[in-house]
């Protein structure tokens, strides 16, 4: 296993660099320049030319990104060009905001999609599984953005049961802070749930339908004991893919959850950042988003490992 996790986090280090040599380049193509943003629309070219010169935007761009590069390597992802506090300080206080909605957001999407899935599945063609697939297809469909301005309005607005935005740190307690991110995080849940309850479904079909149950079956083995000892394990493989890339989905689509919940997470900060033209505060916040996007992929093949024997053969 650990020869494993060594292989993989090795096959990682070139899709990380890529990674940021693509965002790096995007950041340099897009019009405009924190030069600009920082003069003023009535700055004179020496004075947009002297701010350039002051913050090393004036030398090769790949220059510039070795530079950053190596100092990334150390901890250093730099200052903000706007208030020149350190990139680390302010992605240290959006991170934990946008960890724990996304963290949240998962726990919610699995508890609720697969134990649907198993049991729509094993009610297979009842009215149960169609209202469960129906379900699961408007979860897809419906909007993020429109299902949390639905759910302001009614959960804070009309009943007032949750704040309809803000976001309270632990250290307030944890009833407040739950408050603050519960409607948040299942309004990221929803299209997560909807896509593990679709994809258990079809898994746990699949082992359903398999001859080693049917074998099961014939021998008399209880059908509680065939569902959960045998049917379930045997069909959460493709889940934990699926269940990545949900995680993944789940974190960047915090961006514009944040946005309506106002919430100071790394969703908000990208969007800030970027039209302010903050590229180092942009740069940092997707080499945060990236890595997590890697770290998921590593937790995803060691769980291939844990789940199914013959992977770790292979």
């Amino acid at each position: 296993m650990l020869r494993i996790i060594g292989r993989r986090l090795v096959q990682l280090v070139p899709t990380a660099l890529l990674a940021t040599i693509v965002t790096f380049a995007l950041l340099q193509l897009s019009p405009g320049g924190p030069a600009t943003t920082i003069a003023g629309p009535d700055a004179s070219p020496e004075s947009i030319a002297q701010i350039e010169s002051e913050l090393g935007l004036d030398e090769p761009v790949a220059l510039q990104y070795w530079n950053w590069l190596t100092n990334a390597l150390t901890g250093d992802l730099g200052s903000s060009f706007i208030d020149r506090a350190p990139v680390t300080e302010t992605l240290a206080r959006a991170a934990p905001v946008t960890l724990e909605i996304a963290g949240l957001a998962l726990a919610i999407a699995t508890v609720v999609g697969v134990p649907l899935g198993v049991v729509s599945a094993v009610r297979r063609r009842s009215v149960l599984d169609e209202s469960i697939r129906n379900a699961s297809g408007l979860g897809i469909a419906v909007p993020e953005f429109w299902l949390a301005m639905i759910a302001i309005y009614l959960f804070a607005l009309q009943l007032g049961w949750l704040p309809s935005g803000g976001f309270e740190p632990l250290s307030d307690g944890l009833g407040a802070n739950l408050e603050s991110v519960l409607m948040p995080a299942a309004v990221l849940a929803t299209s997560g749930a909807a896509i593990l309850t679709r994809q258990a479904r079809s898994g746990m079909i699949r082992a359903l339908d398999s001859k080693y149950v049917l074998a099961a079956r014939a021998a008399g083995v209880r059908p509680s004991d065939i569902y959960l000892k045998l049917a379930v394990r045997n069909s959460l493989i493709p889940v934990v893919t699926v269940m990545g890339l949900v995680a993944g989905t789940l974190i960047g689509g915090s961006v514009l959850v944040e946005r309506v919940f106002v919430l100071p997470g790394m969703g908000s900060l990208l969007i800030d950042s970027a039209l302010a033209k903050d590229y180092p505060v942009t740069q940092g916040v997707m080499v945060v988003l990236i890595g997590l996007i890697l770290v998921i992929t590593l937790l995803v093949d060691v769980s291939y490992g844990l789940l199914d024997p013959r992977t770790r053969r292979s």
